[in-house]
């Protein structure tokens, strides 16, 4: 298995350059092709919101306001990555046979970012984007809402610093869930070039079948450990987490919201909060 096409969004903001870092460093393993969308305001939608609010003696302001606010967006983005990407040598190609190793695309919508996300993710094999944490895009939920359940691909939110995501230990945080399932599958590739692979229960369910993960993957290639760890007075993802910190591991894989999502916004578990809060790059699929 490999990854040839990567979908990379930014919103133009600092931490778009970090997560284009790690894309090119999944990338290279994969002599894959990125493909950059940068997603800047619809001044339409704030035309709306200003009929709806504003006094119409507004509504002229309003319009050049988003207008020139949504192309600085667009601009700033573009600069950035053109420094990137002739920081990189990396040619701008638009079909497969142009492309000798990792070659890049660049594509503009003013638009509302779930919608864009909705349609083309269906035709990348990951998309990598920046994680909720602090400084993570206004519309980060939306934006992971349209990739793992209107697209239903897999996503790797990176943390807001420089990554490696393809050394060390991966650790696969395992319950048995069909989501989880689709998450390891989905990094298969990744776990190939993974140094070591651990497999992580919580509260040891027999019916997690972690022996059975950890023989499927050696079919793989991969050799993977077993781990049990007690929840104690903490939740699963706080031992999830803290298991992450112990080994010092450099990719996380699980499956994504078991609950409902309006659920988990409104009242946490055990996705939230990781990747709320996740200092790792996180895989998640649902």
């Amino acid at each position: 298995m490999s990854l040839r096409t990567l979908l990379v969004p930014i919103t133009g903001q600092a931490a778009d350059e970090i997560v284009l870092d790690a894309a090119f460093s999944l990338a290279r393993s994969f002599h894959a092709h990125i493909s950059v969308a940068c997603i800047r305001p619809n001044p339409t939608a704030v035309v709306q919101y200003a009929v709806e609010w504003s006094y119409p003696i507004l509504l002229d302001s309003a319009i050049a306001t988003a207008e020139h606010h949504s192309v600085a967006v667009g601009r700033r983005a573009a600069a950035m990555f053109e420094r990137w990407r002739l920081c990189h040598q990396l040619p701008i190609v638009s079909k497969p046979a142009q492309s000798i190793g990792v070659s890049v695309s660049w594509h503009e919508y003013a638009a509302a970012s779930d919608d864009v996300l909705r349609d083309l993710a269906r035709f990348a094999d990951l998309v990598v984007m920046r994680g909720l944490s602090e400084k993570a895009p206004i519309d980060g939920d939306a934006m992971l809402e349209a990739v793992l359940f209107d697209a239903g691909r897999p996503i790797l939110l990176v943390p807001g610093r420089p990554v490696d995501t393809l050394s060390g230990t991966a650790l696969i945080a395992w319950d048995g869930a069909r989501e989880a399932v689709h998450a390891v599958t989905s990094a298969l590739p990744l776990l190939t070039r993974m140094e070591t692979v651990r497999i992580l229960t919580v509260d040891g369910d027999s019916g997690n079948k972690a022996e059975e993960l950890a023989w499927h993957l050696a079919w793989h290639g991969i050799v993977a450990s077993t781990h049990d760890a007690p929840a104690g007075s903490g939740s699963v993802g706080e031992a999830v987490l803290r298991e992450a910190k112990e080994i010092d591991a450099g990719l996380l894989v699980m499956g994504g919201y078991h609950h409902s999502r309006a659920r988990e916004i409104l009242f946490g578990g055990t996705t939230r909060q990781i990747i709320s809060t996740a200092k790792i790059p996180v895989l998640l699929a649902h």
